[in-house]
């Protein structure tokens, strides 16, 4: 398997003349300890606060757009592709949405915003033409069960008259194209529960079958444009260590699937993505072999097996992708990875995809 590891890029390690480690890695310190403490926190505020109601909506300023400047992007930011109008959409846990296009980053101020959250789930609805928005966790460790939509200008909320996904410490969400449907996958922090799946038609929310399935922590899904089934990443886990397993969905069951190479588990830091150039799903995920600051490795699925290609950005702070590709875009991979030394300098390093590497676009 070793010879499969992704190898290093030009431009991930730390120069000797930088001084300090990312604001963003400084969070990322301790990993596995971190994420040890982050379950046992999470079980206690479900034990004793139960299921919140979900926040009202805030009212943002309202304008269109702010001038140029860079985005803070906190910890487990929401990042989606906006394929109507050809941007990214980014959503940090001070409920700022910030817009990239043309290599820049522009803030917006729509007239409604969700409440202040990290971790939802996000991904472009082709059938309704806009970004969908489940979930996540509010600033008080709520958990949140609701869903947004953001049309390129301003968001709204989504009351759907039916059944809800109930609200999840981990959830991946991904549009399906053979089905034309959004479909969801909720999980646990704790190790073997089951996980529910939901379908998003547009209108409702509806459950579906898990039989034969995953167990958690399922850390994400996207959808294969080989195989036309969705591709699911879950952890077996057994204490502070977890190995990836490779699940695929075809719309009626699960199958495991077991590739001779599987890459590293990284719960909240893993991202799967269409890669529009090669016809492959693409992924991120930060090494579990570091005994430093973890490096994020670069794998692609070819439909039948993970192979490693190459590691991105600087160690110990998160890689977030996204795949730019709709019905009149060509379509590429956008990678960011935020590299501010204080809440004050802020910096964030960009890259496109070109198909078999990845290619400086920012700073």
């Amino acid at each position: 398997m070793s010879q499969n590891r992704p190898r290093p890029s030009e431009d991930e390690w730390l120069r000797a003349d930088q001084r300090d480690a990312p604001l963003t890695a400084l969070f990322q310190q301790g990993r596995r300890l971190v994420l040890g403490a982050l379950a046992l926190a999470l079980l206690l505020v479900v034990i004793v606060v139960g299921r919140p109601a979900t926040p009202l909506a805030k009212p943002a300023p309202t304008g269109s757009s702010s001038p140029i400047g860079t985005p803070f992007f906190g910890l487990f930011p929401v990042f989606a592709y906006d394929a109507g109008h050809r941007q990214v959409v980014l959503l940090n846990f001070r409920d700022q949405t910030w817009l990239w296009s043309n290599n820049q980053w522009t803030q917006a101020h729509p007239p409604v915003a969700p409440p202040r959250r990290t971790g939802a789930a996000v991904a472009w609805d082709p059938a309704m033409h806009e970004v969908l928005l489940f979930g996540g966790q509010a600033s008080d460790q709520a958990l949140l069960d609701d869903t947004w939509a953001w049309n390129g200008s301003s968001w709204r909320e989504i009351r759907s008259a039916g059944l809800t996904p109930s609200a999840s410490p981990m959830i991946s969400m991904a549009y399906d194209e053979e089905r034309r449907a959004m479909v969801l996958v909720e999980s646990d922090i704790h190790f073997e529960a089951p996980i529910q799946l939901w379908i998003w038609d547009g209108v409702l929310w509806r459950p579906r079958s898990v039989s034969g399935g995953p167990t958690s922590p399922v850390a994400a899904i996207g959808f294969d444009p080989r195989t036309r089934t969705m591709i699911a990443i879950a952890g077996e886990c057994s204490g502070f260590e977890c190995r990836s397993q490779t699940w695929s969905w075809d719309g009626a069951s699960w199958h495991q699937l077991r590739p001779a190479n599987e890459p590293s588990f990284a719960f909240y830091s893993m991202a799967l993505v269409p890669d529009p150039i090669s016809g492959r799903l693409l992924l991120v995920t930060v090494s579990s072999n570091a005994l430093g600051p973890a490096p994020t490795e670069t794998w692609t699925w070819d439909g039948r097996d993970w192979v490693g290609l190459q590691l991105i950005g600087q160690p110990g702070a998160d890689v977030k992708i996204v795949a730019a590709h709709g019905d009149t875009v060509e379509g590429t991979v956008f990678a960011f990875q935020d590299l501010s030394r204080d809440f004050n300098t802020l910096r964030i390093n960009a890259w496109e995809w070109t198909g078999n590497a990845w290619r400086t676009t920012s700073p």
